[in-house]
């Protein structure tokens, strides 16, 4: 029970740091975005943004917050937000890592039904300009 507790309140902390990050504009302010973005990383992931890969290797611990169902499409959206903006700085490697956890958070979770909303449908485009703009 405490257990469960404690895991709640991070993932609560965790999604409070992400719609945080999410009110920055990625475009405008892109230094801003990926200073925070990689303070998430620190704290929720123990990584640096250099070692972002890893969080394509099972490991327990990280997959316990990465592959969380109520982090999903605040996780999905972060990630995107971020291929972005390396992209804006011409860091094709970290936009293309980002890409891949996004397809790891979506495979996790491909056989979970989820009804469509406007919020979703956005991600999914998003998703997919990313898609092509590293193709």
């Amino acid at each position: 029970m405490l257990r469960r507790d404690f895991i709640s309140k991070i993932i609560e902390q965790m999604l409070n740091a992400i719609a945080r990050l999410m009110k920055i504009d990625n475009e405008k302010e892109t230094e801003k975005f990926l200073g925070v973005y990689d303070e998430i990383l620190k704290t929720y992931y123990d990584l640096h943004s250099d070692e972002m890969d890893n969080l394509l290797l099972p490991d327990e611990k990280r997959d316990a917050m990465l592959l969380d169902e109520k982090l999903k499409n605040f996780q999905l959206r972060m990630f995107v937000q971020a291929g972005f903006a390396y992209l804006k700085t011409d860091d094709l490697k970290q936009a293309k890592n980002c890409l891949s956890i996004i397809e790891r958070i979506q495979h996790e979770h491909s056989d979970v039904f989820e009804f469509p909303t406007d919020e979703t449908l956005q991600l999914s485009e998003d998703i997919e300009k990313l898609r092509e703009k590293l193709e």
